[in-house]
Formats: C-alpha cells, sequence, structure tokens
C-alpha cells in the first residue's frame, strides 16, 4: 500500500526536514519547562510546529495538520501571554509531540497516518480554552518510550563460499531464504577482486571453520531500519574542494597520458624520466587529498544526534520521579555520519542507566547532602585521530565489591574469579550479558539485557568503552571511537602467502619470535617480554586454519588492559587501507576486505571478535 504514490521525493524531503526540526523542538521544549516564559523559545517552537503542518499539508497529511495546528494554537496563546504554562500543559505539548513523531514513523512507511488519540486532542482543546489540562500520563507513556536495542542475529557456521561471493560480488549458484538488503555503503569504491586469487590464496589452507557471522558495522541493520536516513547535509565549500581536486587530477592524468605516449615512442631521456616522476608524485599528492576531502563530506556534528536525548532523559527523570537535568558540551565535534545512526542505541542505553541506575531521587540526595537536581552530562571531544564520547552522572556511583557479588550471585563468574579481579575489572563485569544490579524487573531496567549491547555495538564500530566510578560521587562512562570507519590504518601480516591486515591501534611492537622463546604456561603458549609473561595467540589458530607451530613473528598488541602476543608467519608493513564492506555476508572476526598494492587481497581481521572464541 503506498499512499504517496509519484510524491516519494517529496515525502523523503519532508521527512528528512521534519524529522531534524522535531527533535530541535524536543530540546527546546525541555529548555522551557525550566524557562518558560523565554519568548524566545515560545517563537521557536511556534515556527517549528507551523513548519511541519505546512509541509504536511502538501502531502494532504490531514491528521499531522490537525494536531500540529493544535500545538501551534497553544504556543501562539503562550507567546502572547493568553496562557500559563503548567506541568499539565507541558505534559499534553510533549505527548503531542511524540505523537507527531509516531505519525513521521508511519509516513515512512507510506502511509497515511490516523488520527492523534482522543485523549491528547481532548487536553489539548481543552487548553486552548483555558481549562485546567491534567497530565496525560498514558499517552505521554506512549509517546516517549524507547524501545531497548536487539543485537543482530549471529549465523552459524562458516561458508567460505558465501564470503567469497560477498568480497567478489558476485551471485551464489543456489540461494536459499530472503534475499539479503544490501546495507548502505561506507567506504569508497573498492578495485574489483580476483575470483582465482581468492579462492586459492585467502582460503585454499583452510582446515576447520571460524566460527558464525555478525554484520558489519554498516550492515548491522535491524528489523524496519529501511527507511533510515539515505541522506547526508554537506557544506558547498567542502564539494567546491572536492570539485576543484578532482579537476587538478584530470589535469595530471593528461600529462601522465602525455608522458607514456612518449615512453612508449622510445624516449628515455633524463628529462622524460623526471616529468614523469614529478608527475606520478603530483597526482599521489592530490589523490591523498581527494581522499581527505571526500572524508570530510561524511563527516556531520556529533550534535545532531545529542539534541535527541534531552527530552529522553527528561521523560525518564519523570517517570521515575526524579530531577535529572541531561548538560551537552562538544556538540560541534564532527564524526562519520554512519557513526553517528549506529551510536544511538549505546547512548540511550547509557543515558537510561545513568537516570535510571545512577543518580538518587530527591530524598536520597538531600539525605546526603546533594543538590536535589542531578547532573548527566553528555560530552564530545576530538583527541588524535579519534573521537571521545563520555556520559557522566554525579549520582551514588558503583562499588565494585558490590559487583562482584552480584555476578557470583548470578552464576555470571566464580567466586575464585571474583576474588582474582581489581576495581576496574570489577566495573567492567557490567558488561558481561545477564548482568543487573537490580532485583525488580522494571519497564526501565533489571532485564540484564542493556550493557552488553551497549559494548557489543560500540566494539562493531572499531570502538571501546571504559568505566570510571567512585561510590558517592558518581559514574563515568567514555568510549573512544576511530574518526571514521572507511579509512583505517593497519599491520599487514602473513599466513603462508595469504596477507592479513589488523588495525594499527591495537599495535604496541612488532617481534622477532625464535622457537625456544615461547614456553608452555598451564599449557598455553607464552613469551616474557621485558619480564613480563604474555601469552601467544596464533593468528592460524583464530582464523581457523592448521597451525604449524613455529611462528617468525609476534606483534605485541593491546586491547583495553590486556596484553598478547599474536604470533603470524611474516611482516608485511603496514598501510592506510579503504575497506570493503561485507554488507551481506562477514563471519565472526572479518571486518571486511581490501587490496594491497600488489593487488593481493587482504582480509581486514577484528581482533577481538576473534579473541570472544578464545581465553587470553
Amino acid at each position: 500500500m503506498n499512499d504517496f504514490a509519484g510524491m516519494e521525493e517529496l515525502l523523503q524531503d519532508f521527512l528528512t526536514e521534519a524529522s531534524e526540526m522535531l527533535s530541535d523542538v524536543d530540546g527546546k521544549l525541555v529548555e522551557l519547562e525550566k524557562s518558560p516564559s523565554d519568548h524566545r523559545l515560545l517563537n521557536d517552537i511556534f515556527r517549528g510546529f507551523h513548519t511541519i503542518k505546512g509541509g504536511a499539508g502538501f502531502l494532504n497529511a490531514t491528521e499531522l495538520v490537525t494536531l500540529c495546528h493544535l500545538t501551534e494554537n497553544l504556543f501562539d496563546k503562550l507567546r502572547n501571554g493568553e496562557l500559563d504554562m503548567s506541568a499539565g500543559l507541558m505534559d499534553a505539548i510533549m505527548a503531542a509531540t511524540g505523537e507527531v513523531r509516531g505519525m513521521f514513523d508511519v509516513l515512512g512507511q507510506s502511509i497515511q497516518p490516523k488520527a492523534a488519540p482522543p485523549e491528547l486532542i481532548a487536553a489539548l482543546q481543552a487548553a486552548l480554552n483555558g481549562e485546567d489540562v491534567e497530565s496525560v500520563k498514558a499517552v505521554s507513556a506512549k509517546a516517549t518510550s524507547v524501545a531497548a536495542t536487539q543485537s543482530a542475529p549471529v549465523p552459524s557456521g562458516l561458508d567460505w563460499d558465501g564470503l567469497f561471493h560477498a568480497v567478489t560480488g558476485t551471485e551464489p549458484e543456489v540461494a536459499s531464504g530472503p534475499t539479503p538488503v544490501a546495507a548502505e555503503s561506507t567506504t569508497a569504491p573498492a578495485p574489483a577482486i580476483d575470483e582465482a586469487k581468492l579462492k586459492s590464496s585467502a582460503f585454499g589452507r583452510r582446515t576447520t571453520d571460524v566460527p558464525g557471522g555478525v554484520p558489519t558495522p554498516a550492515a548491522a541493520r535491524r528489523d524496519g531500519d529501511a527507511a533510515k536516513d539515505n541522506t547526508i547535509r554537506v557544506d558547498t565549500d567542502r564539494l567546491d574542494q572536492v570539485l576543484n581536486l578532482s579537476g587538478e587530477i584530470g589535469l595530471t592524468k593528461n600529462r601522465l597520458t602525455h608522458l607514456r605516449s612518449d615512453i612508449l615512442q622510445g624516449r628515455s631521456d633524463p628529462g622524460t624520466l623526471k616529468a614523469l616522476d614529478e608527475a606520478v608524485s603530483q597526482l599521489d599528492m592530490l589523490v591523498v587529498n581527494l581522499q581527505n576531502a571526500v572524508m570530510k563530506t561524511r563527516m556531520q556534528p556529533i550534535g545532531r544526534l545529542f539534541k535527541k536525548y534531552p527530552r529522553l532523559a527528561r521523560d525518564l527523570a519523570r517517570q521515575l520521579g526524579k530531577d535529572v537535568e541531561l548538560v551537552l558540551t562538544g556538540e560541534e565535534t564532527e564524526i562519520d555520519k554512519t557513526m553517528i545512526e549506529d551510536l544511538n542505541d549505546p547512548l540511550v542505553h547509557l543515558i537510561r542507566n545513568a537516570v535510571d541506575h545512577g543518580v538518587e531521587d530527591t530524598a536520597q540526595r538531600t539525605a546526603v547532602g546533594k543538590p536535589t537536581k542531578s547532573m548527566v552530562n553528555l560530552g564530545a571531544r576530538q583527541e588524535g585521530d579519534h573521537i571521545l564520547i563520555t556520559i557522566q552522572d554525579d549520582g551514588k556511583g558503583m562499588r565494585p565489591d558490590v559487583i562482584r557479588g552480584k555476578a557470583v550471585e548470578k552464576g555470571l563468574i566464580s567466586v575464585e574469579q571474583a576474588n582474582g579481579l581489581d576495581d576496574t575489572q570489577s566495573l567492567e563485569l557490567i558488561f558481561l550479558p545477564g548482568f543487573s544490579t537490580k532485583d525488580q524487573i522494571s519497564s526501565v531496567s533489571g532485564r540484564g539485557v542493556g550493557m552488553d549491547v551497549v559494548k557489543t555495538n560500540i566494539q562493531r564500530l572499531n570502538g571501546s568503552i571504559t568505566i570510571e566510578s567512585e561510590a558517592g560521587k558518581g559514574s563515568v562512562f567514555t568510549i573512544a571511537l576511530p574518526l571514521t570507519l572507511a579509512i583505517l590504518p593497519v599491520l599487514l601480516l602473513r599466513l603462508c602467502d595469504q596477507p592479513f591486515a589488523v588495525p594499527l591501534s591495537m599495535v604496541r611492537e612488532i617481534l622477532s619470535i625464535m622457537p625456544d622463546q615461547i614456553q608452555q604456561v598451564a599449557g598455553k603458549a607464552t613469551l616474557v617480554v621485558r619480564g613480563e609473561v604474555l601469552p601467544v595467540m596464533s593468528l592460524a589458530r583464530l582464523v581457523g586454519w592448521e597451525d604449524n607451530g613455529q611462528p617468525e613473528v609476534g606483534v605485541l598488541m593491546q586491547m583495553g588492559g590486556n596484553s598478547f602476543i599474536l604470533s603470524a608467519d611474516g611482516f608485511a608493513g603496514h598501510d592506510d587501507v579503504v575497506i570493503k564492506s561485507l554488507d551481506t555476508f562477514r563471519p565472526k572476526g572479518v571486518a571486511g576486505v581490501t587490496m594491497s598494492s600488489e593487488g593481493e587481497i587482504v582480509l581486514i581481521l577484528d581482533i577481538k571478535e576473534l579473541l570472544g572464541y578464545s581465553s587470553i
């Protein structure tokens, strides 16, 4: 069913603009609740509803127009002093914006939305008539609820033919089940892959299967994501830079074509060779600059994501009877647009966790001498080639001993394991599936399915998350992410003749390994590096190949608080690679593929996923 046949492009443009405008309205409503007489906010919110109503009118979305018109009229009276803001009226307005967002979701399916709930319309009409408005709790709860993040299903077993077809972009001869939907590409086009080379070099030595696969960050799409925003706003200056660089590359290409013709005709004098060298160097510089310019077109201010959350925190706090303010900083920090979208669910979990678990209610805060209002800070900043996102609360903090006890009580770890953990490791137990400190399950929390999903989703973005907490003072969650997922600095390793790539950010040192240096401790291979005994993980064993037991190279790698040696047959250098995502199929532990400068196919490994099947 399509109620918008012939108007699809207009509908998509409306939803893109109106959704962003509604998020801005939500943020201003939270501010208005603190400053109900702020005429600037009242005018801005009025204009927001007026603009949304106008766009909905072009689409003949009658019920959306009706709801926006009522709310617009309310704000017209508020800004003209004919009405005073009350808690009940604010709840009704918040419920209205939630209902508008729900109508957007229906429109995204090319269906005209139905009328808003009668109790909401009645509340808005009562307010316009100057009557007292009771809190529209039922409508508000429905309109502002946020679904829990669901992790992507993990297929069982590794289908190497499936991987081959995913890499080459060819279709398998026999297909079963539904046709996968290709996800939005997050990388520049990769060179064509040679089928014979892939089959003979990458998988010719396989003897066992790596465990099943999970989607890549770009392909980890949940049901219903078909309507995900595939558009991006780009500053015209950045597009002009791309256009100028493209023109210069064209001129350099013409110069190289002329020099190639001269050389083929037998000209090899020093002047010609020098001109060739200069032209190649010029092309190299221009390509690097173009690559950087294209990457910048993908960068978006993270504030476009952050502005959704003050409303989320406000509604949840009211539901729990708490007084919480979410403070945003670093909204201008830029990050890859596709990562912004995939960050939404983890940040929703962390903010809900801070409001529900982290901060105390008013009575508890008063009893310990804290201000009645709790502060939760959501910030972002760039450090080097990484983006750091922090969620900090001034609540009761976490006690490592209590967390250890809960983990033992729930059977997630043994008493012996708990006794061997330091405070930092104890705090990280909250990321275990099934962990929760809540004894009672509520609509907000208690099922133990939140923080493990947060960590999993962050790792899919090649990121990490750490915790700092002090009992009675509060907690800080820090997410570290690469600037972009499209370009990745990697270290190239070899197993036999096949190159593999691992993220350079995890590499600390490259070592030569002599056979007599590896020692067995408790049945596991170890290597002593400057007095420290480190476990040795065989790359061959991790990817499911037969381990010949004679590695020549060891890479000292660090993942979180763990250090280990990754052993391989050889070292092939390092490079910045363009990742080709495996959108329709990806085995566990394979982040994507690329091609080396020699034209070889390189599998880019996700070490964190691979180590999920091995104990360090």
